[in-house]
């Protein structure tokens, strides 16, 4: 029988006691035979310490002054003994079979890097929320990735000598790092594989670092320029930059209207209508805005249905708001009549597949099982 390779499981937590033997549960949790748990209590002033003294010699454990999520995730890689490692982060959960499948992948295929699976979401309590991640693509996913991080950390499984060639994690980003990381893997020539199973738990709850709005939303651009600055892209990619910074700055500003950072929001959508104006006509593009005006965890079709008038007046706003700047650059003024009917087709399209989920349930006596419990009648603010 072939010997199992090792798996560092590799846990960032500062101030993360409230959910960390969880997480740690479902690491020690896992059926694959070889792995090491590492935790690195980035500076924690809570519990952490007396959640971490549970589990005595069942971890390796390192304590550092507070230096952020990349930093501490790089001091856990410079102990790490695995092949392999994963990333989980304090407020997560692995599924027991999670590494043992995705390290199967990577032992009976050497060309690939990185193997990642879909995830569910949890809310606060460990409860399944409705929606979940999903595997989309294999190979070369570096014209996929400029657009937007594919995944969240805990869905990925990688090989360890990759992550130390292209330099480990950034420690001057404080948002964003992920994304970093796996651009740089995948400019370096990184295979992605999946596994088309929800493997890990993402936990949704207020104090998550994606609430930082501003801070992610610079951090992702960051990322997107020092990205392009490199003077040796191949011409296909250097083809996307106008695509790619569209896409950041539309996700920012969905973000930043979500958090009610309105201001904020206008800029960046302008920001994103001088990156690509193309944008403004195309109903995909403005689907995936709609989307992204959900919060995490409910990003996902039926849900903006459910919520078809809420998310189409922010749309609509958002519109009149760029077209009613004085200073607006003529390229974007000229698309003027595309984005307009381009967004009432988005709205009819949303109204009548609610009409639609309305009559369905009604005819089966089923009722309304869209959901709608998830969010308030209007979306804040």
């Amino acid at each position: 029988m072939a010997e199992h390779r090792l798996v560092s499981i590799i846990v960032p937590c500062h101030n993360g006691a409230r959910f960390l033997a969880e997480a740690l549960d479902s690491a020690l949790a896992q059926t694959h035979p070889a792995i090491e748990v590492i935790v690195v209590d980035d500076g924690s002033i809570d519990d952490t310490a007396a959640v971490l003294g549970h589990y005595a010699r069942r971890l390796r454990v390192l304590r550092q002054q507070n230096r952020g999520p990349s930093a501490a995730r790089n001091a856990a890689l410079g102990l790490a003994q695995g092949d392999y490692v994963a990333f989980l982060d304090a407020d997560d959960r692995f599924l027991p079979d999670k590494i043992a499948r995705q390290a199967a992948v990577l032992d009976a295929r050497p060309d690939v890097g990185l193997v990642y699976s879909g995830w569910r979401f949890i809310d606060e309590d460990g409860r399944v929320l409705p929606g979940a991640g999903r595997p989309r693509g294999e190979g070369d996913l570096l014209p996929a990735l400029l657009l937007g991080n594919p995944i969240h950390p805990l869905a990925a499984v990688v090989r360890r000598a990759l992550v130390a060639e292209v330099g480990g994690f950034d420690e001057t980003l404080r948002g964003c790092e992920d994304w970093d990381l796996f651009l740089r893997l995948s400019r370096h020539g990184m295979r992605w594989a999946s596994v088309e199973a929800a493997l890990g738990e993402y936990r949704v709850h207020p104090a998550q670092s994606h609430g930082q709005t501003r801070m992610m939303f610079a951090s992702a651009v960051r990322v997107l320029e020092r990205f392009f600055a490199d003077s040796d892209l191949p011409p296909a990619l250097r083809a996307m930059e106008g695509r790619a910074f569209q896409a950041a700055y539309l996700r920012g500003a969905a973000e930043c209207y979500r958090a009610g950072l309105i201001a904020d929001g206008d800029r960046a959508f302008h920001a994103a209508a001088r990156a690509r104006p193309d944008f403004l006509g195309e109903p995909a593009s403005l689907r995936r805005f709609c989307r992204d005006l959900m919060p995490t965890g409910a990003q996902h079709q039926d849900v903006v249905v459910t919520h078809w008038r809420d998310i189409t007046r922010r749309l609509r706003r958002a519109m009149r708001t760029l077209f009613r700047r004085p200073d607006l650059e003529p390229e974007i003024a000229a698309l003027r009549g595309r984005a307009r009917r381009a967004t009432l087709r988005l709205t009819a399209r949303l109204a009548w597949k609610r009409l639609r989920s309305l009559i369905a349930p009604a005819r089966t006596g089923t009722g309304d099982r869209h959901h709608g419990d998830l969010l308030p009648s209007r979306l804040a603010p």
